[in-house]
This record gives structure tokens, sequence and C-alpha cells, in this order.
């Protein structure tokens, strides 16, 4: 239910601004807000037409909520009027407010004071550590204050969004009068563009000159968002009718507020001052972070398209050969029939997993054969609309990609961005031939290297440390990582890996099939067994294994580090006991399982000692004027463009990483070099 009443104004002159001056003044808000309606998503390419900010006036209870259109010069000076007083606000808010400060940014408007907020993270830290579909918040802004707010907030952006929809409609109805007096439709177009192998050339000719004719009638900010037809999201907000988005504007700052008052307390009450104030730091270093960008080899990007559109046409001819009949690997029933017909084979459906689960049961090379053409065709076809098409278009904007970063998109504390699942391995043809490796586009800007300082197995090193907190210190993770309770002279490391492997599947180092056994089975089992995984998930993970095999496996990682039982222990009864428990950096998880908290503390540790660390090498960083710059966070990654002059800092920093005075276990951060591409990184 709202709290406040709102009054909105648009700064058309000289009178609306001195208005707005004098009520700020009046007011001396403790609290405001900000948001921008922008001609796209493109965090360096796009701008903001529109600016509404506001603030609260408790006395009266009313939000006062002001309309900048930016090509106004008085509303150009309200702006800057607004973010100066800002700066003494007690908070300044935002929702997902590095995306907003980019906007300012890219209009000449940079606000760097440290009052600065985002409901996002006051959604996350004051509700429990659930995902939505376990009963957590959505964090989207419409979605939140429509379940908590106002029960009519999604009612203007459904405004918006009919709006949007009915200029779609209307551009593609002209593309489809044009086609039917060729004797086509609009129906026949979108089949060749549900191939992700098609281009426009590929049309044929009559069809092709029609769809090029209208592609050129269109608006260019639409032109250049579409890769088929138009669709609603296509259509950027400033095209749509200004007093459409003004109503819907003025109540993005209403429930930015709105949230921001209605949660203030209850972060106090569950005591998230800690976990709040880290998130609160992150967001300039977040947002430098995201404008430096990737430099991509643009050349070998293209080369890569051909040779892999090339082979996938290949292999669907062989697959052809084999059918009988063309077919596309999304077409399940048809996959279902043919394999039924063909082979006798009946499946309850045709899902990737299903496919990979009978290939272990086949014993008919005829049927392997097909079923490993689907498999592989699905996964070149991703590859080649995910890391291909998609990084292309982008990139016909501007020379970098430039990945977003979502510091709060899991209730662990861990960070994910764009580049979160970019493949670390090439993906290569039937004769083991490099078709595509993602990461050899990904260059540094000439002149300058890329160093890549990672965690050393940090979330098993947490794990040990939670063995000897909980009183039962695991000796075999311990001495993985120092010479816990003997001689240092006699310390050697624990493969943690390999004790898995050994205890899973009796191999022994030296032993022929250890080594794949160790990456195959021992490595997946610790990070999975990590994240709570169970014996249905063991299963999952190893199709081709019997019962038996699978259940020595789930136990083996118990054998290996018998410890680890009485941390599992302590987070169940915990669990049981209490509300609510703290990670290492005393951010509180609250209601959640036994078996949740389990990962949620090692994953959760290791995410806020990461997040503490970015902070504190951004300010040492600036302290030293050092031109290195952060370019992305990946997993326990952080990634960096470099100078020659900057070598002392790579070694500072980490030391800095590596710095954890509270640590029980040592913190090892391993470093990393490419002068070529970020998939030749090497000691």
């Amino acid at each position: 239910m709202l709290r406040y009443h709102s009054k909105t104004n648009q700064i058309k002159d000289q009178n609306d601004y001195e208005a707005m001056e004098r009520n700020l003044t009046r007011v001396k808000p403790k609290y405001g807000a900000f948001d921008t309606e922008t001609t796209g998503l493109h965090i360096i390419k796009d701008t903001p037409f529109l600016v509404q900010v506001g603030f609260i006036s408790e006395p009266n209870k009313t939000i006062y909520v002001y309309l900048l259109d930016v090509q106004n010069k008085w509303s150009c000076r309200a702006l800057r009027l607004f973010l100066d007083r800002a700066t003494q606000f007690e908070k300044l808010i935002g929702h997902n407010v590095i995306f907003d400060l980019h906007m300012l940014h890219n209009i000449g408007f940079i606000y760097r004071a440290d009052n600065i907020t985002d409901t996002q993270f006051y959604i996350r830290y004051a509700h429990d550590a659930l995902h939505f579909e376990e009963g957590g918040p959505r964090l989207s802004l419409k979605d939140y204050a429509t379940h908590y707010i106002d029960p009519k907030a999604k009612n203007y952006e459904k405004k918006v969004k009919e709006t949007r929809k009915l200029m779609a409609k209307i551009y593609n109805a002209k593309l489809s009068q044009a086609l039917k007096t060729a004797g086509s439709s609009l129906k026949e177009l979108m089949m060749y563009f549900k191939d992700p192998l098609f281009e426009v050339d590929d049309l044929p000719r009559n069809i092709r000159d029609i769809y090029i004719t209208w592609r050129a009638e269109l608006p260019l900010s639409i032109a250049a968002r579409i890769t088929s037809v138009v669709n609603t999201n296509n259509i950027p907000y400033n095209l749509v009718d200004k007093k459409v988005m003004y109503e819907y504007a003025h109540y993005d700052v209403v429930y930015t507020l709105e949230i921001f008052r209605s949660l203030q307390h209850i972060i106090e009450g569950r005591h998230q001052e800690i976990g709040l104030s880290i998130e609160e730091q992150l967001i300039y270093p977040l947002l430098e972070m995201e404008r430096v960008g990737f430099n991509i080899d643009q050349e070998y990007l293209e080369q890569s398209r051909l040779r892999l559109k090339n082979y996938i046409k290949q292999q669907r001819e062989v697959l052809y050969e084999v059918l009988g009949e063309h077919i596309t690997i999304g077409q399940h029933a048809k996959i279902k029939e043919l394999l039924r017909t063909l082979f006798n084979l009946n499946l309850a459906s045709t899902g990737s997993d299903q496919l990979k689960l009978e290939l272990t049961k086949l014993d008919n090379p005829d049927t392997a054969k097909v079923i490993n053409l689907i498999l592989e065709l699905r996964t070149l076809e991703k590859w080649y609309s995910t890391y291909i098409l998609r990084f292309q278009n982008e990139l016909k904007r501007c020379n970098k990609l430039y990945p977003k970063i979502n510091q709060v998109g899991t209730v662990s504390g861990r960070v994910s961005s764009d580049f979160q699942q970019f493949p670390k391995q090439a993906i290569l043809d039937k004769d083991g031939n490099e078709l595509f490796h993602p990461r050899k586009m990904i260059t540094p800007t000439p002149g300058k290297k890329l160093v890549c300082i990672d965690y050393s197995q940090i979330e098993l090193r947490i794990q040990a440390m939670y063995t000897i907190l909980v009183g039962n210190p695991d000796i075999n993770l311990c001495r993985a990582y120092m010479p816990y309770q003997m001689d240092p002279e006699d310390w050697s490391p624990v493969d943690v890996h390999g004790a898995t492997t050994t205890e899973a599947t009796g191999l022994k180092p030296g032993d022929p099939e250890f080594k794949r056994a160790r990456a195959e089975i021992g490595k997946r089992v610790n990070f999975a067994k990590n994240y709570g995984a169970q014996l249905n998930r063991i299963k999952q993970m190893f199709p081709d294994k019997t019962h038996e095999e699978c259940v020595r496996i789930d136990q083996a990682y118990y054998k290996a580090f018998p410890g680890i039982k009485s941390y599992h222990t302590y987070c169940a009864q915990r669990a049981q006991k209490y509300s609510n428990t703290e990670n290492l950096f005393g951010v509180r998880y609250y209601n959640v399982s036994g078996h949740k908290l389990k990962n949620l503390l090692i994953q959760g540790s290791a995410a806020y000692l990461l997040k503490t660390k970015i902070i504190e090498i951004y300010h040492y960083l600036k302290l030293h004027n050092y031109d290195m710059k952060f370019q992305m966070q990946i997993h326990d990654e952080l990634v960096f463009e470099y100078g020659e002059t900057d070598d002392k800092a790579v070694q500072e920093i980490r030391a800095i990483m590596e710095d954890w005075e509270d640590s029980l276990i040592p913190i090892v951060a391993d470093v990393e070099y490419s002068s070529t591409n970020w998939a030749e990184k090497g000691d």
C-alpha cells in the first residue's frame, strides 16, 4: 500500500525551474530518487531522453516528482541542480542504479557522492535468502511494487507495452502488404528466419528486395535492433507517445522511494547493514568496470562464423543422408517419430538430457550416430547464435563488448554477468579441428596486456575453514592447503580432487585412467557437493553410471573428507534452531533449510571476500594513479587491462587478494597474463 501522495511537475521554463529550487530549499529532503528513460540498453551508446527525479517531504507525506526532458535547457539545469543538492541527501536511490548512472554519464552528468544506493539491495537483504521459484521476491521494480506496494503498479507499464506492440504491428503490416503483392506472406518470410544460419541474402530475390526496401524505410533506431521483423522490444521508448511515457516515468520514482522507505526498518531489524554497505561501496567500482569493455578481434570472429556455418551445413547433410529427409534440431515431435519408425526407439521426450541418457544404453551404431548428430547440431547452433551472431550484432554499434554485471542476482551474494558462463574451451569439428574459441576473440587494447588474478580453490579453502570453526577440522582438507598438525618439512599438499577420485573409483595417481577420472569425476563431484548436491544430482551428472556406482561416487566425498560431515550437521542443526546464520563477513541468510545453508555459507563467504577485495583494489588503483583498469569479475577471477609500467600494481593486487586477516587457511591468488587473447593466458 502506498505510504505517500505524489505530485508531478514538468520542467519546461525558468518559472518551473525556480519553483523546483524553492521546493528543494523548503523541504531539505533526506531521501531522493532518480531514474532514466532511454533510447536503448547499451551502456555506452544509448542515452536518456527523459530523466525523472524526486524526493520525499515527510511533514506532508508527499513525494515530489520532476520530469526532465534532456532536450530542454531548463530541464538540464534542473537536473544539475538536483544532483548538486542530492550530495547532501542521506540517500540518493535508484533501481538498477548502475545503469542509470551510465545514462547520466553518457550525457555529461557524472554523480560521484558516496550516498548512492539501490532498491535491489534493499529487496535482497530485507527478504529471506530464497530465489523467486522458492518463494523469494522478484527484483524488478514493477514486479516487486505490484506484490508489496501497489497492486496497480503494472498498469502504466502495460500502457507503454501496448503502445509499443501496436507500433510494431503497424510496421509489420506494411511489410505483410508488400509481400502479398509478390505472392508471398509474412509467415513464409519468418520460416527463413527460424534457421540460425539464415542471412538476408539467402532470401529469394523478389522477397529479398521487398524486405530490404521495407527495412531501409524503418526509423534507424528500430532498423538497428531488428533481426527479422519488428517486435515489441525493438521499439525504443523515445518513440512512444510522450503523455504515456510521462505517466509511466512518474511512478518509477514513486515506487523506488516507496520500496526504499518500506524496507529501511527491516534491514535494520535484520541487522543486514554490513551487506548493504558492501553493495553500496561496490557501485562505482562495478560502474567503471563495465565502462572499460573488451577489445574484440572481429576478423577472427567472422572467420569463425564462416567455419562454423559451413560445418553445420555439412553435418546437416550427413543427418539428411541417414534420415532421408531434412529436419531441424528443434522439431522434437518429428525427431521422436523418426527415431521410432527408423530405429524402433520409443522415447518419452527428445530433449538433450534424455538423448544423452539413451546413448548410454544403445548398442545400435546407426541409432547412436543419429543421436550424436542431433546433439552435436544443437550445440553448434547454440554457439553460432549465442557466441557469434549475438556478439556481431552488438558490435555493429561499437568495436567493444560491454558485459553487464548483476551484483545481487543470487541469494548467496555471488556476482553474475553476461560472461559468467563464457566457455573456456574451443568447439571442434569431428576431426578435432578448432571451429571457434570464444575467448580467442577477446584481445588486449594495442599496447596493453590482459592480466587475470584468480583465487585458487577458494570454496574448498573456506570449506576447510568451516570444518575448523565447527570443531572437527578435516585433516585431509586442511592439509591440502597447509601442514596442519604436522612438521612443515614433512608436508606435501593433499590433492583434494585426487582424494575423491580414489575413493570413488579405486584408481590411484599413476594409474592410466586416473588423470581422466580426476577431471571427470573427482573435480566435478567436489564442486557439486560444495553446492549441496545429493545422490539424485550425482545420478544426473553421471547418467552412464549404475545406481551402485553413483552411491559410491556420492559417498566418496565424505570418505575423503569426513570432517565435512560435522559442518553439514552444524548447518542442519543451525537451520532448525535459528531464523538466520551469518557468513564469515557478517551477512545473514534468513529462513533457509540446512541443506541450502551449507552451500550458502561457503559460496556467500567466497562472494563477500571477493567483493571486499574489489573495493580495496579499486581504491588502491585510484590512490596510486595506476593506468591499470578493471575489466571484469568472473566467478573468483578478476580481469584487468594493464600497461608495462603497471607490473608493481599486479603484485600489490595479488597481495591484497591474499590478505585476509581472519582466515584460518592460507588464501592463494594465481596470476596469468596474455598479450594475445584471453584464451592464451599463461603464467
